[in-house]
């Protein structure tokens, strides 16, 4: 099930033999070449021999380069620029974007006059579109308007620079290898040429065929240069053959370049031990350009197999889940009982997530577990054919989702987001057989009526209760138990803290690889931690080994001995402190102060961890304003993420005092303390930044 090359590397790498199938011939070429993984000098000798083809009296290279000339605005040498920002419907570029080889400036520049000579192209743009267009479709092609209004994503600059690259490539005396190696560098120059790229970047791919009000054109031959590191990062090659051919025993690729339903049922030399795939998730855009990038590469009859991408304008959760029925229903009916189906979601929201559910179990498949990390928005389920359906089908599926919010709430004992809410519910029901009945596709409104079912069952404020934050949709918020039972066990996040803390201990030099996976093995499914949550522990508490990248030892100051030395330090300090200051001290933790006659009394709760929930979730021995949180300064920025993560946390913290030791060494030292003094400096030393908003916010 052909969506990822990546997925298909790493399952051939581990000794399966898979077959991949994809009817996209741009991810069946991503493939191959991923799966040879040719060295850099192959990838820099194949491009030299592109560059050197000659165009207009010059070097091709020189030639697109040229395309892009400006000067330097700091030494004023002339250089290609990286890139332009345009705005959308401007008849030129807005900025420059420039990185100068000879003094080193970058960024964004105004155009100059000269920029503008430059931006004159030494073709027809409208001769360059007639070729596209011609390389997908024809005027009597049903589909003919569709590539025509593709073509609207694309700049002229762009476009006559996309297609001088592939007639030169096709006009070139190379071998078949060196060739594949220029189609793949190509499809990075496709990928990069249209309007679709958002200025400036960092957000997600994008999905629809529609130009930002800003953006970013892109120099197509430093974006081919640039390619190849990522191109490379497939390390290791692999067995490739295409079907029928099969690769060795100890594993490899097999590609069949047609839909898995063409192949069905699977010949006898084919037993499947697993189905594994990431669940392809809509995009117009990526489909859409897929049609024509492969036109350009290889012609029309390459991109016959994605004309309906073309013809189609929408992609809806509803139509997603026909679709993936339409494919998952005759696989599960030629697989072998008990075949396990293991499927990734990437950029998972709640509709794509119900939509991959609701094929799956209408198609006959049962989930046997899931886990998720909404941070990244990865999921992971496990799925198999032939498993009886529950004694409990008879049950409401709004009971169904309750049951499954309230178990993961109860197992992670910390608000969950609305993802995560949504995936447990959904879970529980499909688990229990209630959704869809196996042999029958889903009704055409099916996620619709499923999402409205389970915004009834969450929104039962004596259940569940809701965590605005700053936002006022429930997809944004957070959720927990209005009513949490006595008998919870530490947050997740504490027992991913004291885990993480443990094994740094018993293992020094523990690589993060290894130990996701004992953390993973530790706290599967629903209590599944986030990477970014693992990221803050390490972070707070180890270091990285400097001679051994990605690997994590304990920092020095971390050491049990180490802390507890630091811990009977600060508890004796603040003995003294309060002694001085004519308070009666005593306990131990928390250590108390109580006034001789007549003020406040403070408690002081000491602890070298961030794990405050055991103090200040329990019943209060005092009001907040009397109450000390005392803490190693490096567990601040854990402390702060923690509260953010958590608002049940932040509201039960309202109003407490958070006490650095560096702090508690200040006051100490500082001669003449008077109680007026202490009361002045105690929150003199904030925990961390920006503390004011966050508590505001929450």
């Amino acid at each position: 099930f052909g969506a990822s090359p990546w997925l298909a590397l790493e399952a051939a790498r581990a000794g399966f033999r898979v077959l991949f199938c994809t009817r996209n011939p741009i991810i069946a070429s991503m493939v191959e070449v991923l799966s040879q993984a040719p060295e850099e000098g192959e990838w820099k000798a194949a491009l030299a021999s592109l560059g050197a083809a000659r165009t207009a009296d010059e070097r091709l290279e020189r030639h697109l380069l040229r395309l892009y000339r400006t000067l330097c605005p700091s030494c004023g040498a002339e250089i290609p620029a990286r890139g332009y920002v345009w705005s959308r419907g401007a008849s030129q570029p807005a900025m420059r974007i420039l990185s100068c080889p000879h003094c080193g400036m970058e960024g964004e520049f105004p155009l100059e006059a000269h920029d503008l000579q430059a931006l004159r192209l030494p073709g027809s743009d409208a001769l360059a579109r007639a070729r596209a267009i011609a390389r997908v479709a024809e005027p009597h092609d049903t589909h003919y308007e569709a590539v025509h209004a593709a073509l609207e994503m694309f700049l002229p600059r762009p476009l006559y620079a996309l297609t001088t690259l592939i007639n030169k490539t096709e006009g070139l005396t190379i071998s078949e290898s060196r060739r594949r190696l220029l189609y793949a560098l190509l499809i990075s120059a496709c990928d990069a040429a249209s309007a679709l790229w958002h200025h400036p970047g960092g957000l997600a791919r994008p999905r629809q065929l529609s130009m930002p009000a800003q953006f970013r054109e892109h120099n197509l031959w430093q974006v081919m240069e640039e390619a190849i590191s990522t191109w490379m990062q497939a390390q290791t090659p692999v067995a490739f053959a295409r079907y029928p051919h099969l690769p060795p025993e100890n594993g490899g690729i097999c590609l069949y370049t047609d839909s898995i339903r063409t192949l069905l049922p699977l010949p006898g030399s084919l037993t499947p031990r697993t189905v594994l795939t990431v669940f392809p998730r809509p995009n117009q855009a990526f489909w859409t350009l897929s049609a024509l990038w492969s036109g350009w590469l290889w012609g029309r009859e390459a991109a016959q197999s994605l004309h309906a991408a073309l013809a189609r304008k929408r992609f809806d959760w509803n139509w997603h889940t026909s679709a993936l029925y339409h494919v998952l229903s005759p696989l599960c009916r030629s697989l072998p009982e008990e075949t396990p189906v293991a499927g990734l979601l990437t950029e998972t929201v709640p509709g794509f997530l119900a939509a991959v559910i609701s094929a799956m179990s209408a198609s006959g498949f049962m989930l046997q577990g899931w886990a998720l990390q909404d941070e990244s928005e990865a999921g992971h389920m496990l799925w198999k054919r032939g498993q009886p359906l529950s004694e409990r089908s008879l049950f409401k599926p709004e009971t169904l989702f309750v049951e499954g919010i309230e178990a993961c709430m109860a197992a992670r004992a910390e608000p969950i987001s609305y993802l995560m809410a949504y995936t447990a519910g959904i879970a529980r029901a499909t688990q229990s057989g209630v959704l869809f009945p196996e042999g029958k596709p889903p009704p055409s409104d099916a996620i619709t009526a499923l999402q409205n079912q389970f915004s009834k069952a969450i929104s039962q404020p004596h259940t569940f209760k809701r965590y605005a934050g700053s936002a006022q949709d429930e997809e944004r918020s957070l959720w927990y138990l209005a009513t949490p039972p006595e008998d919870l066990p530490l947050p997740l996040a504490d027992r991913v803290e004291q885990t993480i803390v443990r094994t740094l201990l018993q293992h020094p030099g523990i690589s993060r690889f290894d130990l996701e996976n004992l953390l993973f093995q530790e706290f599967p499914g629903e209590q599944t931690p986030s990477s970014e949550w693992i990221g803050a522990v390490l972070e707070s508490y180890g270091e990285e080994i400097a001679d051994a990248r990605g690997h994590w030892q304990l920092s020095p100051a971390e050491q049990p001995r180490n802390r507890r030395a630091d811990l009977n330090e600060i508890f004796h300090m603040l003995t003294e402190l309060g002694t001085r200051l004519g308070f009666r001290v005593s306990g131990d933790n928390p250590l108390i102060w109580t006034p001789r006659e007549y003020g406040a009394v403070y408690l002081f709760y000491l602890l070298a961890s961030s794990m405050v929930s055991r103090y200040a979730l329990a019943t209060p021995a005092a009001p907040a304003r009397q109450s000390v949180m005392v803490f190693p300064g490096s567990r601040a920025r854990l402390l702060r993420l923690k509260l953010k993560r958590d608002p049940r946390l932040a509201e039960a913290m309202r109003g407490w005092h958070l006490l650095k030791f560096r702090h508690v060494r200040n006051l100490y030292e500082r001669s003449g303390l008077t109680l007026q003094e202490w009361e002045n400096l105690l929150d003199a030393d904030p925990p961390f930044f920006e503390q004011a908003e966050q508590i505001r916010l929450l």
